[in-house]
C-alpha cells in the first residue's frame, strides 16, 4: 500500500508541505496563485523532485486539454408523428359526455325537494371488517356520545 500511495497524485509523498505545494500547482495552472504562494511553490519545487514531476505533468496535461479542439456533437433530431384527426374527435366526444353529465347532475341535484326530509342526517361510517352487530352498535353509540355538547360545569373557562 505504501508504494501505491506514493505514486497516486492524491497522496503526498512528503507530507503537508507536498500536499500544499500540489494544491498551489493546481492554483498556478488556473492562474489563481498569489505572488507569495508562487515564490514558496518555486522554492519547494527546487528541492522536491516528486512535486516538480507532479507540476510538470499538471502543466502539460492542462495545456493539452486547453489546446484540444472542442467536440461539437451533431444535433439530435427526433421525428414526432403527427396526431391523427381521430384523436381530436375523441377529445370532443369526451368533452361532450362530461358536459352532459354535469348538466344532468345539476338538474338532478336542484330538482324539487317535496317529499325529502329537510333535517340534516348524521354521517354514517361503514366499517368493513369482522365486527359483530353489537360491536358496531357500541362504535355508533360512542360516536353519538362524542357529538353531545359538554355541560357548562365541565367546560374550561378562559382565564
Amino acid at each position: 500500500m505504501g508504494r501505491f500511495a506514493s505514486q497516486s497524485p492524491m497522496h503526498s509523498a512528503g507530507g503537508q508541505l507536498c500536499a500544499r505545494a500540489r494544491f498551489w500547482v493546481s492554483l498556478r495552472v488556473d492562474g489563481e496563485l498569489s505572488e507569495l504562494e508562487g515564490a514558496l511553490l518555486d522554492a519547494h519545487l527546487a528541492r522536491c523532485a516528486d512535486c516538480a514531476a507532479f507540476a510538470a505533468g499538471a502543466t502539460a496535461s492542462t495545456a493539452w486539454l486547453r489546446d484540444a479542439d472542442l467536440e461539437r456533437p451533431a444535433p439530435i433530431r427526433i421525428a414526432v408523428p403527427r396526431q391523427p384527426r381521430r384523436a381530436a374527435a375523441g377529445l370532443v366526444a369526451a368533452a361532450a359526455l362530461m358536459a352532459i353529465g354535469l348538466v344532468a347532475g345539476f338538474v338532478h341535484g336542484t330538482g324539487s325537494t317535496a317529499g325529502r326530509s329537510t333535517a340534516l342526517r348524521p354521517a354514517v361510517s361503514v366499517v368493513s371488517s369482522m365486527e359483530t352487530p353489537d360491536e358496531l352498535r357500541r362504535l355508533r353509540r360512542t360516536s353519538l356520545l362524542n357529538q353531545r355538547p359538554v355541560p357548562r360545569e365541565y367546560s374550561v373557562e378562559p382565564a
